[in-house]
């Protein structure tokens, strides 16, 4: 059985990829989301939260300023403390 959260994780994950495939996200922007979470040690959860927060905020304004590698780390520990 899945859960609820495993399901609105795949959901957030194959949405951003969808909008990738669709040529919603420019390949530029899609990579750079798959390079910051490769480069930081955030769980399947927090990689889902930040696939939804990068499509809504994506869709709030069309474009979206990625963090620092760095900047992202500081932020999933200061949310894990």
């Amino acid at each position: 059985m899945t859960s609820s959260h495993s399901l609105q994780r795949a959901q957030a994950l194959s949405l951003l990829l969808g909008r990738y495939i669709v040529g919603e996200i420019a390949e530029a922007q899609f990579a750079d989301v798959t390079e910051l979470l490769d480069e930081t040690d955030a769980s399947s959860e927090e990689r889902a939260a930040f696939a939804r927060f990068y499509l809504d905020a994506l869709s709030a304004d069309g474009e979206v300023k990625m963090p620092k590698t760095e900047d992202l780390g500081e932020i999933l520990n200061i949310a894990r403390a």
